[in-house]
């Protein structure tokens, strides 16, 4: 069976003043894998290729912190579905570069994570720190203690998306022409949406459950323990 991965050569730079990363890996994933990611400190920014890479090349470039010695290189190790990386960290920041077709998996112990334009889908979790994600196809997040901003663009996913934060706020952008059904929740906060859907409160939670454009196979689950969720419409690009 051919595996999924062909590692390139990697870079390794010297740190300095300007804090260049101090490592960088190139390798190739194939459409249909996962590029799993854990990390426990470091700020995370996943994009897709640079204009005029390969589509199917990803990349992981590690920035130390600006003091100390630069901790271990990022390990990589072969996975069924593809690859999986592990950063303990601590890092300034980990720039992952994810190819075409490949799905994104985050799971961040502390520090933000921001995933944006990628051609894949993702599912990030992040226990101390806020995640933005903007990308054409679907996500699904899980924060701590952190804010949560997903914006995505597809109108087809797989069973039901979940979202939620312990102690944060919410902002879900959802196409507008997208079918589902809607479960919006709040044990301590305020809910709003520019969807046609009304609500209940009971003390200081509040709860919306509607279906949107007729519902149907999808689903769309918000859930914060503290703080505003806001789901709004993404209007379709004329």
């Amino acid at each position: 069976m051919k595996l999924p991965l062909l590692l390139l050569p990697a870079v390794t730079l010297v740190a300095c003043s300007t804090t260049p990363p101090y490592v960088t890996t190139v390798g190739v994933l194939r459409p249909g894998a996962t590029l799993a990611v854990r990390v426990g400190q470091a700020t995370v920014n996943a994009y897709q290729p640079v204009t005029g890479q390969r589509r199917n090349l990803f990349t992981l470039s590690a920035t130390a912190l600006p003091k100390g010695t630069p901790p271990p290189a990022p390990r990589l190790r072969v996975a069924p579905l593809g690859l999986t990386v592990n950063a303990p960290g601590p890092l300034a920041s980990l720039l992952v570069r994810v190819p075409d077709g490949v799905n994104l998996v985050v799971d961040s112990q502390r520090g933000d994570v921001n995933v944006t334009d990628i051609n894949g889908n993702a599912r990030i979790v992040a226990l101390q720190g806020n995640v933005n994600a903007m990308l054409p196809g679907y996500a699904q997040a899980a924060v701590g203690r952190g804010n949560l901003s997903v914006t995505m663009g597809s109108t087809d996913w797989p069973g039901t998306l979940h979202f939620s934060t312990q102690h944060g706020d919410i902002e879900l952008r959802v196409s507008a022409r997208a079918a589902f059904d809607v479960h919006l929740h709040t044990d301590d906060g305020t809910l709003f949406t520019d969807f046609a859907l009304r609500g209940s409160s009971r003390g200081r939670a509040e709860t919306i459950d509607g279906r949107i454009n007729g519902g149907g196979a999808h689903g769309i689950d918000v859930e914060a323990a503290t703080g505003t969720i806001r789901l709004l419409r993404l209007q379709p690009q004329p």
